[in-house]
């Protein structure tokens, strides 16, 4: 993954528009159009536009260029709107002259050839010898109005704003302008990708992450092309902010659906269903508070309307809030129902709006309100508005609002849009905006929740495991026979029943089932649902991305009906014991490259354990490391070693490492705190910790010294990590060692490890900040061959150690 360049496309000083024309039908001629008409209106300097033509002397009152040698500079920027054949040669002059950005607008240059090779080939063979960006082939182009920057053959320019609109499709990039044109909506970037030869949606995710002019980001997708890159660029913009995706076209591979909606929510984003929703969830996600549950509380001015919502908020799977019996003695002071929905008469005073807007928003139980209002003639609608407005306004919790109707409701949509209150169209459109909340807050939850540890017995025997995957591929076993299938399953502590326990196969558990599959764009993926001889006719499955833990697995499993029946049925220690095996499964497939699919279908619980009571596996040849759409746990980095007089594990920190970190920060001195934050801090909040344990170890390491305590606890001795920049040019480190073991090179022995990682994966270099008075993290840069060098802001240091 890679932003270098992808600045100089969204903000060039100067663009070449080659292929520029005077033909109304012609590509280039919109595009020099709308570069000087975007230009135009932002005042008309500080960026050089050159047409660049052979038949022409000027174009729209531009001197015109014949060739690229005669422009009066390099251009940071080059759009390229001429004919399939001339594209590779274009592109390897531009990288020659120090061009380091293009726009391809010509399109199928995947289906001509080119010496031998395809046209699309020839042209990323050229930019990658000379660093050059490529967006496209086939996009329509790019837009960045706050800069005046419209390079795109659009017809309509986008207004300036803080959401990043990604499209893939040209076609429904243009209509998504025309709508957000008509709806006043405007972007801080908007483009379309095309073909997605070079940048693609994983790179854009990282620069817009980065983006300080933009607030939230909205993708159109028809297909992702690395799904191991857009999983970890998505995983981290998403922690910073909303991450909104429409997919456009349903695969229609078995399961494909599902495996993208699963890949959505792991990577924290929220999956919406139209152009409409993706706006809807913009407006409702940049206005959202805090919310703990999914439990609605409903205020309307009629029984119809709170019957709408009730029934829109059912259909998806929330619940109305019941109201508690303060809740019920203010409504019934004023007369209103004491029930959820609540309904006011149509006569009341405004006063009783105030009341039970008062109640309802101070309802524990209640996460949120909704209020709805249809025309009345007996009270003004903009009179109820400015009374419940501020109320509404200083909410701890979140707001939506539904004035039912047209003009007659403009003057209070208008008093509510100025408070900042959302409002929807209708009843079931503010309830689905209460559903995106909750979806997103999920998602967010999945990015953010401490997994438990699983039980020490629970440990994989990776080592047997390969053993017996090797032997069997050794005697020409594919489908693996019933004595493999029990040793290799016993390996990760799942049970196959004997045939007497078969034989005997009453259950108290309802039949469930596990199984992996391969997606032909994320790969391995598991499925958990219904099983047995109704599995094929239930289709209720839940998919998941390895690897897995306590937490994920207990999502997978929620989305299914078998959860209801969990819960009507079984206890929790039963539920535990099918998360564990979903876990170990997970853990099998990252362990074993060649698995290529697995089936345990019943799933059953007998004689007090939960055994899979048929199984098969399939073995094909390895499939590659990066298959995987999540990079594992890495423990081939694993080490012991001895220090103070006993081993000790260095080894990659793991999401289930948070309990034991938050111990680890509680004993630290409050000045090493301060001088490794540049804050003082009594607590880690439960964000942060988790940002500390839940890493993508594709772009970031922390690695952990840990040996075993008092009580055979394992205890945290001192960490050190760094995070990778998408180019892989800088990682940024920090490091902390337990106070009362500071002294004992302990340190030292973690920074080696870092900067042996680092190097080993081509990092051009180490660098971090520190307080000045941090004599210690100085010394030891210095030691390892690094600088400290000044740092703009007073009191801090520059640190910098080359790797390469």
């Amino acid at each position: 993954m890679s932003i270098k360049y992808i600045d100089r496309m969204f903000q060039p000083r100067s663009v070449a528009v080659i292929g520029a024309s005077d033909k109304p039908q012609r590509i280039g001629t919109r595009v020099l159009a709308n570069l000087l008409q975007a230009h135009a209106a932002q005042g008309g300097s500080g960026r050089s536009i050159w047409p660049l033509n052979p038949r022409h002397q000027s174009l729209q009152g531009l001197p015109c260029y014949a060739r690229l040698s005669a422009l009066p500079a390099v251009p940071e920027l080059a759009i390229l709107c001429t004919p399939p054949n001339s594209i590779p040669d274009l592109i390897a002059e531009l990288g020659t002259r120090g061009t380091r950005a293009a726009i391809v607008m010509t399109a199928g240059l995947e289906q001509i050839r080119y010496g031998g090779r395809s046209v699309q080939q020839a042209m990323l063979a050229a930019a990658r010898r000379h660093q050059v960006r490529i967006l496209g082939p086939g996009s329509v182009g790019l837009q960045t109005p706050s800069l005046g920057l419209n390079a795109s053959f659009t017809h309509i320019a986008a207004s300036p704003g803080k959401l990043a609109f990604v499209s893939q499709s040209g076609a429904l990039g243009t209509a998504m302008l025309d709508w957000a044109s008509l709806h006043g909506i405007g972007f801080s970037r908007f483009l379309t990708m095309g073909e997605m030869a070079d940048v693609d949606f994983g790179d854009l995710l990282d620069y817009l992450a980065a983006d300080s002019a933009t607030e939230a980001i909205l993708l159109c997708i028809e297909q992702v092309s690395c799904a191991r890159k857009f999983m970890s660029a998505g995983r981290l913009a998403a922690r910073g902010k909303p991450v909104i995706v429409l997919k456009v076209g349903r695969d229609s591979a078995p399961g494909a659906d599902l495996v993208f909606d699963a890949a959505i929510r792991r990577a924290g984003m929220l999956r919406v269903d139209s152009i409409e929703d993706l706006f809807d969830a913009v407006e409702t996600l940049a206005r959202q508070r805090p919310q703990r549950g999914e439990r609605l509380a409903v205020l309307s001015n009629g029984v119809g309307l709170g019957l709408m919502a009730a029934d829109a908020l059912a259909a998806g799977g929330a619940q109305l809030a019941p109201l508690s019996p303060e809740s019920q003695r203010l409504l019934k002071r004023i007369g209103a129902a004491q029930s959820n929905p609540v309904a006011l008469l149509a006569d009341v005073p405004v006063e009783h709006y105030q009341v039970a807007v008062e109640a309802l928003l101070q309802e524990a139980q209640a996460d949120a309100l909704l209020f709805l209002h249809a025309p009345t003639a007996m009270v003004d609608s903009q009179q109820i508005a400015t009374a419940i407005a501020p109320l509404l306004q200083a909410a701890s919790k979140n707001v939506l609002s539904c004035w039912l109707g047209g003009s007659a409701m403009a003057a209070a949509r208008q008093v509510f849009a100025e408070a900042g209150l959302p409002s929807y169209d209708t009843p079931e459109k503010a309830v689905h905006g209460f559903l995106q909340i909750a979806q997103y807050r999920r998602n967010q939850e999945l990015l953010m929740e401490v997994p438990a540890q699983l039980p020490a017995t629970s440990a994989p025997q990776r080592a047997a495991a390969q053993a017996l995957v090797a032997a069997a591929q050794a005697s020409g076993q594919s489908m693996l026979d019933d004595d493999a299938l029990r040793r290799l399953l016993a390996t990760y502590d799942i049970p196959l029943a004997t045939p007497q326990q078969a034989a005997l196969a009453g259950s108290t558990l309802a039949a469930a089932r596990i199984e992996i599959a391969t997606d032909a764009v994320f790969g391995p993926v598991l499925y958990f649902g219904q099983g047995g001889l109704a599995a094929e006719v239930a289709a209720d499955r839940a998919a998941g991305l390895p690897p897995l833990n306590m937490v994920l697995a207990r999502d997978m499993v929620s989305r299914t009906r078998v959860a209801r029946l969990l819960q009507q049925t079984q206890t929790a220690a039963d539920a535990d014991a099918l998360c564990r095996m979903l876990v170990q499964v997970a853990e099998m497939v990252a362990d074993l490259p060649q698995l290529a699919a697995l089936d345990l279908n019943p799933l059953l619980l007998l004689e007090g354990r939960l055994v899979a009571l048929a199984a098969q596996i399939r073995l094909a040849a390895p499939r590659s490391a990066r298959a995987l759409a999540i990079r594992p746990y890495p423990q081939e980095l694993e080490q012991q070693l001895e220090w103070g007089g006993g081993m000790i594990t260095l080894r990659p920190i793991r999401p289930e490492d948070a309990p034991q970190h938050q111990v680890f920060f509680a004993a630290l001195e409050p000045d090493d705190v301060r001088l490794r934050f540049f804050t003082a801090m009594r607590e880690l909040p439960p964000g942060q910790l988790a940002r500390l344990t839940q890493i993508d170890y594709d772009r970031a390491m922390a690695f952990i010294a840990t040996r075993t305590g008092a009580g055979g606890v394992a205890e945290t001795l001192g960490v050190v990590r760094a995070i990778a920049d998408a180019d892989n040019q800088s990682a940024e480190f920090a490091i902390i060692i337990r106070s009362d073991l500071k002294g004992q090179r302990l340190g030292y022995i973690l920074f080696q490890k870092l900067v042996d990682y680092f190097r080993s994966h081509g990092t051009a270099q180490i660098v971090g900040e520190a307080l000045a008075e941090n004599l210690g993290v100085q010394k030891l840069v210095r030691h390892f061959g690094g600088s400290v060098l000044p740092h703009p802001e007073a009191g801090l240091v520059r640190l910098q150690l080359p790797l390469r």
